[in-house]
């Protein structure tokens, strides 16, 4: 009987320790939005805020798939259809965040950094301390980016003019030639696509004064699983 007991003992021991084995060894599997926006997501879905993305994601047993959509699908996937729980990278904004009385997501902890400013021409550049100074100017934007707060009221209310594109690269050619003043972009965006345009790099810069340096966030979907998975994400680091 004592034999008998043992070895039961040794068997409950066994499977028990398989179980755990398995439980750790199967990761939930989650699936993200996203634009292409590099160097943060190339075309493939790579780049440094997938990068980082992923890294948290797998350090709490988390199998992360991310997919490229244009940008406006890639937030409206995440906020509507079930099969997605989050877009990134975003930058915050009170009016979307569900836990301040908003009604489109759930914003993660910053992940990293977006530094913002101005595309101008070397030859014209643009001058300002201050957003009434933005007046004075013809500014590109990507539509459906946000930009800084004060600066997105401001064109709201058509105290600064704009012209809205697609993709960056149209407003770096449209600032080049001459077409507006300046373009809202990020910095290390800019880096990237001038690398691949040497006729247009000699001829534009970045504005010294930075509009904002925003933090980058996952939006996860307002749900149960969607805050679930935030505050996972959240945890971890």
């Amino acid at each position: 009987m004592k034999l008998f007991g043992k070895m039961s003992a040794l068997a409950a021991a066994v499977v028990c320790g398989t179980s755990v084995m398995a439980s750790q060894t199967v990761a939930q599997a989650v699936k993200l939005t996203t634009l292409e926006w590099p160097p943060y997501v190339n075309a493939d879905s790579s780049g440094t805020s997938t990068d980082r993305v992923v890294e948290i994601l797998n350090s709490i047993g988390i199998d992360a798939t991310v997919q490229v959509f244009p940008w406006n699908r890639a937030v409206n996937l995440a906020a509507k259809d079930p099969a997605w729980l989050g877009v990134y990278p975003e930058y915050y904004s009170e009016a979307d965040d569900a836990d301040k009385g908003g009604a489109r997501c759930l914003y993660s902890k910053s992940f990293g950094t977006s530094p913002v400013g101005f595309a101008q021409r070397v030859d014209a550049p643009i001058t300002w301390s201050d957003h009434s100074d933005l007046t004075n100017y013809t500014i590109g934007v990507v539509s459906g980016y946000l930009n800084e707060a004060r600066f997105d009221t401001m064109v709201a209310n058509g105290e600064i003019q704009t012209q809205e594109v697609a993709a960056d690269d149209a407003n770096l050619k449209k600032v080049a030639a001459g077409r507006i003043d300046a373009a809202v972009i990020d910095r290390e965006v800019m880096a990237h696509l001038l690398a691949g345009m040497p006729a247009l790099a000699e001829q534009l810069e970045f504005n010294t004064t930075l509009l904002a340096e925003h933090g980058l966030h996952i939006c996860f979907k307002n749900s149960d699983a969607g805050r679930a998975l935030r505050d996972q994400f959240n945890a971890a680091f």
